[in-house]
């Protein structure tokens, strides 16, 4: 598995944070609550963190390709959901989640 970490500045970090993971449940498993999430999508896994400052995200896939769609999907409703001022997740490369 490669891995990256995203973070998006946010004081409202705990509301997309629920917003985020209620919208992918509805196509994927997700859990969530106030301050922890995860998605477990085809192609990886997303666990998101709300801090008072940050949205913050964990990612895993098998490969650089399925990675790179994982980051893109995660990107992709960050924006929709911030449509008003739109924040943009910054994306390195990270270690690999834990096993659960």
């Amino acid at each position: 598995m490669i891995a990256s970490r995203g973070r998006v500045a946010t004081p409202l970090a705990a509301a997309y944070l629920g917003r985020l993971c209620k919208h992918f449940a509805k196509k994927v498993p997700a859990t969530w609550d106030e301050t922890r999430g995860a998605a477990d999508f085809p192609f990886g896994r997303c666990e998101m963190e709300a801090t008072a400052e940050a949205l913050l995200f964990r990612c895993a896939a098998p490969d650089a390709k399925a990675l790179d769609r994982l980051q893109s999907v995660i990107s992709l409703h960050v924006g929709m959901f911030t449509k008003r001022a739109p924040l943009i997740v910054a994306w390195t490369p990270g270690d690999a989640l834990e096993s659960h």
